[in-house]
Order: structure tokens, then sequence, then C-alpha cells
């Protein structure tokens, strides 16, 4: 969801639920103490989970304040959470590896890989699919426009919660708001509708729903995630929690449709253990199959900057950040979600605030040079939708 929308106002009780760390105890009243600064700063936040990983430090901690629900339920580390923007680091994941498995090319153009009437639909507003590659929807350079940059989208997202949206029915929308950002190749906008496009290749491509192809095609048994799923489009796994609430514009979009968000831009719920535990595997390399594919997916991708809060260079599945003099990567979620890996130094934050806020990532980014600080290093977040 756009970062424009203004967000829910709601109490946060300061009640720590069970939060552990397993070597270095010294370091849990540092990042307690964090945690409470994190939720200090963001009041109107129902609830804020939190954790830091540093194996080589003998570190796995996790933290929570707040409430996940209105009838009181303490919020905890390990309830799911829609993840929306953090799950285009997966769809961009399993379309690089039906690259490895020569089912398509990141330097191909879409317009086979998609349906003739997503391809007519394009056509309408003005673009050319036999133009635009799998690599620039990846690197968000398509050219296209964004179905959330229509204002009337927005209003109906929040006053008609209950409405199932079609990846059709955005893509038109996007069609329709305005001209296209630039000539494919030529100009970063951070996009939607791209990553819609990517997940009916996703379907396309392996004949399967878009939930199935993930799973066919990145590691979730081995790298232990166990807590992550497509909503309404499969099963929740068995003995997850509830997911925590999630609040936009004075709207608990709980019980939302999960379709306003769902096509390859958004969808996922997971956790944030999860959501780290992919974003190690890919930067460790336990997710390719060759380093080459590694590569790619962090080449620096190289067009004028269409929007001045996102980097100009950055690589297809992550924003880069630094932790000191360490290279790291990361992505946000609309919903105050934000994970970065720093493959170095084998250190994975991530901070969760279940009310988007505009101050939320500059608070996360709070918590995470505290973390930084206790570790010797200095992390800051990711730029985030």
């Amino acid at each position: 969801m756009v970062r424009r929308l203004r967000w829910f106002l709601a109490g946060i009780a300061l009640t720590f639920v069970a939060a552990g760390a397993r070597a270095q105890t010294d370091l849990t009243p540092v990042f307690q103490q964090a945690l409470e600064k994190a939720a200090t700063a963001l009041p109107d936040s129902p609830g804020i989970a939190v954790m830091v990983q540093a194996p080589r430090r003998g570190i796995d901690w996790r933290g929570a304040v707040g409430k996940a629900d209105p009838a009181g339920t303490a919020l905890t580390p390990d309830h799911p959470f829609r993840v929306a923007s953090i799950t285009k680091a997966f769809v961009g994941a399993a379309v690089l590896r039906l690259e490895e498995e020569g089912k398509l090319s990141l330097a191909q153009p879409i317009a086979p890989l998609i349906a003739p009437e997503t391809a007519a639909l394009l056509r309408s507003g003005g673009y050319d699919p036999d133009r635009i590659t799998v690599r620039q929807l990846l690197d968000h350079t398509s050219g296209l426009r964004d179905f959330y940059d229509d204002p009337a989208y927005e209003k109906a997202m929040l006053s008609q919660p209950q409405r199932r949206w079609s990846r059709a029915e955005q893509i038109a929308i996007a069609m329709k708001v305005g001209p296209a950002h630039g000539a494919p190749g030529e100009r970063f906008h951070y996009v939607d509708t791209g990553y819609s496009l990517l997940g009916e290749i996703l379907e396309r491509t392996t004949g399967q729903g878009m939930g199935p192809a993930l799973r066919q095609l990145l590691p979730y048994e081995r790298l232990g995630l166990r807590h992550t799923w497509l909503e309404s489009l499969e099963p929740a796994p068995a003995g997850v929690r509830p997911r925590a609430h999630q609040y936009a514009s004075g709207v608990d979009m709980t019980a939302a449709d999960p379709s306003y968000d769902l096509y390859g831009g958004g969808g996922l719920v997971s956790t944030l253990d999860d959501v780290g535990r992919l974003f190690r595997g890919i930067l460790q390399g336990d997710v390719f199959r060759t380093p080459a594919t590694l590569a790619s997916a962090l080449t620096l991708v190289s067009a004028q900057s269409g929007e001045g809060y996102m980097m100009q260079a950055r690589p297809a599945l992550f924003a880069p950040e630094k932790v000191g003099p360490h290279s790291c990567l990361g992505l946000g979620g609309y919903y105050a979600a934000l994970v970065v890996h720093c493959p170095s130094i084998d250190l994975t934050i991530g901070f969760s605030a279940n009310a988007a806020n505009p101050d939320s990532f500059d608070v996360a980014s709070t918590f995470m040079a505290a973390v930084g600080a206790a570790l010797g290093t200095t992390p800051s977040a990711a730029p985030a939708r």
C-alpha cells in the first residue's frame, strides 16, 4: 500500500512478552530498552515486535510490546502479519529460480509470458509488452504506472474493505492513471503493477497458483518457513497463531479482503523470523542453485531516479543499506515492517509495528541503530512502501 495513506491512531500498552537472548544475555537489557523507546516514540501503534539474530555472537533475541488485537491479547514476536511489499522479495527470488531452471530469461520480453488479455490491457494504456523485459519488472524500470497512484482506488480500498479485487482490475486502473514514467529501462519508479505481472508470470510458467509456485521454487521447508502463506489463495499452515491486527487510515484492515494487495506486490502473511530466514537464505547462497543467480539478483540498476525517497541504484530484490562499514540489504512493507540482513557479519534485524505510521521507519532505524551500537555497528533502515 502507498505511503501517503493517513494512518490509524490507537493506544499501546508497554507490556513486554517473552523475549530471550540465548547466549549474550548481557545485551538483553539493551535490546529491551531500545524496544521500549520505540514504543514510546510510536504511542499510536497498538504493538511492536522485533528480533535480533547474530549467530556469530551467539545472539537470538526477540521481543514485543503492546496488543495483537482489540480484545487485548498480548502481541508476541511469533504473531504472523501481512508483510505487504516484503512479498516482492519472495516473488522476485522465485522468478530468478525460473531462470535457473531455463523456463524464462530475465532479458526476454514479457509478452509471451503473460495472458493475451493482460497484454491487451497493457497496450490499451500505451505500453508495449514486446519491449518490457522480465528484468525491468524486477528492477522497477518498466515505466509502468501504479494502480495505487489512483486516489479513487485508495478510497475504495478503505471504504469497501470486503471487495474482491482482481489482478486485471488493478492493471486496468494503472493503465488509466497517467502516462508512462518513461521508456522501458529508462527510469526507476517503484510500482506494484510490475510485481503483479510477475505474479502472473509465475502462475503461467509453472501452471500453478502463485502460492504453490512460491513453495515449489523456494525452499520453504529447508529454510524453516513454517508460518508463511499467501492469504486467501492457500490455507494457513497448521497451528499458526491468528494474525496480529493491522491498521490503516483509522481502519482495522485485519478482516479486509486481502485482494487489495495480493497478486505479487504483496499478499504474503509471515513472521519476522520467517522473513529473516528467507533473506538470510538468499544472501548466504541457500536459495539459488548458482552464485551467478545471486550475483544477478544483487546487480545494481542503472536508471534515472523517478522517486526521491528511493535510491537510484539498487539491486532487484532489496534496498542496499550500510551497517557501520558493512554492506547490508533489506526491504520494508507498508504496515511498518522492516527486515535487514548483513551477510558479512551475519546479522539480521526485524521490526514490525502493527499500525502504519509515517514515523515508523524512522523509529525502526533508531531501534536498529541501538542494536548496531550494542554490537559495535550502526545499522540504518531501508526506505519502504
